[in-house]
């Protein structure tokens, strides 16, 4: 009897559906009130934005962190006592199934310089991203088969028996198109800061299974 190890893998890929971007609110002033006043304002209005787009359903999930303040030492210029700054902040995190109303939101809130927009992730439903696993791991079993059936027939080997199925380390979903990702973030915050909605491409989403499988296989009987 030998034993044939083998990899199968697949890889299933969806459009993506779910997009999920951080609004910052942001400002610097020289007493702590000025910082927090402002942002405690902009960050109340994000806040309800969010809150109705969840209402709306075009929003899944979205939380807010509470405004808070720090505070650091600028240098003015040579032989100038350091200046004191005070930064109040607050972010809004909201997961978007509308992409064009977030492309919406982003053109607005973008263009005030008290917001500052991150970049976005984008994901698959969890139903979606279940259906894919499944069918990558069906596709990625008979991958194996078949590599296990190529090497026994190439080594004289009768037809190949299942002994093991075991599965490593799979990586998370992933956008299919890393490089052009980045370009979407960019074109996202340059286009916020000039106004207007926003027009947002999400790509493709890659789900990947990865089996490792053991057979067992007998010499092929030779006849007379």
């Amino acid at each position: 009897m030998v034993e044939i190890l083998v990899t199968g893998e697949a890889v299933e890929r969806a459009a993506a559906e779910r997009a999920t971007v951080t609004l910052q609110s942001r400002w610097q002033a020289d007493a702590p009130e000025a910082a927090m006043t402002l942002v405690a304002k902009a960050h109340s209005r994000v806040s309800a934005e969010a809150r109705a787009f969840a209402e709306s359903g075009a929003v899944d999930t979205w939380h807010a962190d509470r405004v808070w303040v720090s505070h650091h030492r600028e240098w003015v210029g040579e032989g100038q006592p350091q200046r004191l700054v005070f930064t109040a902040s607050a972010s809004v995190t909201a997961t978007f199934v509308d992409v064009e109303a977030l492309g919406t939101w982003i053109g607005e809130l973008g263009a005030e310089q008290v917001h500052e927009v991150g970049g976005i992730a984008w994901s698959l439903a969890e139903g979606t991203e279940r259906e894919l696993a499944s069918r990558a791991r069906s596709r990625a079993i008979a991958d194996a088969v078949a590599r296990a059936a190529d090497y026994a027939e190439a080594a004289g080997l009768g037809a190949p028996v299942v002994r093991s199925i075991r599965e490593p380390g799979v990586e998370p979903p992933r956008p299919l198109l890393a490089k052009r990702q980045r370009g979407v973030e960019s074109m996202v915050l340059g286009a916020a800061d000039a106004g207007g909605a926003v027009e947002l491409a999400a790509g493709d989403i890659e789900v990947q299974a990865l089996v490792e499988v053991g057979f067992s296989a007998e010499a092929a009987s030779r006849g007379d």
